[in-house]
């Protein structure tokens, strides 16, 4: 409708008394909508803003790069760099401990470069975190079964025995600094800097940690596990099998075959070597006795090379192959290490403690044992 028109026929019509107030009344209802119209529009304006808000979800996808954007703004201007919107949702992810939950985008980044340096991290279970401690209850004798007939009496079974594995979840933490000029530049990629100082930082961490992590405020190294060279029937639960090598300070083709044999067959399926550099060098030199290398380099681009038919993981967390060493490790991580975790992670910024530099007190909570040692075995090299 015309209101313009409205307003002509209510003024032509001003001496008209039935007239006049019909048209008031349409003047009357025209502004009400007026009213309407701007209160939809500020409504309208105020969800769009929300939308834009970091979790916020539109016609079902996550706004992740608006959430990425909002903590590189705080990255570079703390919160006062953000309008009352952006910092209501950033204090929507604020937990008890402090500081801000990093978007997924960023956080991504930091676990690659935590998965590439820590084979452990790659294969084994990584499992969801919601309380400082972990439990995994395990059945030591295994479910009882039997055979019988059509009409043969179903005698009771063995009573499983269950046991408690209890992982503590630590809290690994980087803080990394840069002065605000940096940060006020705008050729300087804020995101690229958290990620490659607080994931290069994480990643050493972690990856020694499910190495040799003595599991006080850490994950639990597979190497401070205690081990003995006894069988899976004869050894108590937690601790690992070893192979011992047949010569003083070297590894030979009949100890990788060994070492292979140790592990019960239901778990090599999904089971892979892991070393260090310079040992998987000393392997790959290896023949068989037919002259043929037992080390496969991969067929394809991002695929691992093989030994013995599995794959083989690169971690230089562990030792070089030296007298009473334990420089190889093969089993199926899936199902003996698990890695539990809070899969946010957390960022404190603090432009005060060390002026002229911002710190960006940055932490993840996460945790590592073995839940399964009948599925992981070492080679010690004879001392």
């Amino acid at each position: 409708m015309n209101l313009n028109r409205l307003d002509d026929l209510q003024t032509k019509n001003s001496g008209q008394g039935g007239v006049e107030q019909i048209a008031q009344k349409i003047h009357d209802k025209v502004a009400e909508m007026r009213e309407k119209q701007v209160e939809l529009e500020d409504r309208l304006n105020g969800i769009e803003k929300k939308a834009n808000r970091p979790g916020i979800t539109q016609g079902g996808h996550n706004t992740k790069s608006t959430a990425n954007a909002v903590m590189t703004k705080f990255i570079r201007k703390g919160l006062d760099g953000l309008d009352d919107l952006q910092q209501k949702a950033m204090s929507t992810t604020t937990g008890e401990d402090g500081g801000y939950a990093i978007p997924e985008i960023i956080a991504k980044d930091l676990e690659n470069f935590e998965y590439q340096c820590s084979a452990v991290m790659r294969l084994a279970n990584v499992v969801e975190a919601e309380s400082g401690v972990y439990k995994k209850l395990v059945n030591l004798r295994g479910t009882g079964a039997g055979w019988a007939g059509e009409t043969d009496a179903r005698p009771n079974t063995g009573t499983p025995k269950l046991i408690s594995v209890d992982i503590v979840i630590g809290e690994v933490y980087a803080n990394p600094q840069a002065t605000q000029q940096m940060l006020d530049d705008a050729s300087f990629n804020v995101e690229l800097f958290i990620a490659e100082e607080v994931g290069d930082k994480f990643a050493d961490q972690l990856g020694a940690a499910f190495i040799t992590g003595d599991g006080v405020n850490k994950p639990k190294g597979i190497l401070s596990y205690a081990n003995t060279n006894e069988f899976d029937s004869a050894r108590d639960f937690g601790v690992l099998q070893h192979v011992v090598t047949s010569a003083t300070g070297q590894v030979t083709f009949d100890d990788v075959k060994g070492l292979r044999s140790s592990l019960n067959s239901k778990y090599r399926q999904g089971a892979a070597f892991l070393m260090n550099e310079t040992t998987a060098l000393h392997l790959s030199r290896i023949k068989d006795s037919n002259g043929q290398y037992i080390w496969q380099e991969s067929v394809a681009a991002g695929e691992p090379p093989t030994l013995l038919g599995y794959p083989v993981e690169i971690d230089e967390n562990l030792p070089d192959i030296a007298a009473g060493a334990f420089p190889l490790i093969f089993g199926n991580l899936k199902r003996g290490y698990h890695i539990p975790k809070r899969f946010d992670i957390r960022m404190l910024r603090d432009p005060f403690t060390s002026k002229p530099y911002v710190n960006f007190y940055t932490t993840q909570r996460i945790g590592g044992g073995v839940v399964n040692s009948e599925a992981i075995k070492l080679l010690k090299v004879k001392a």
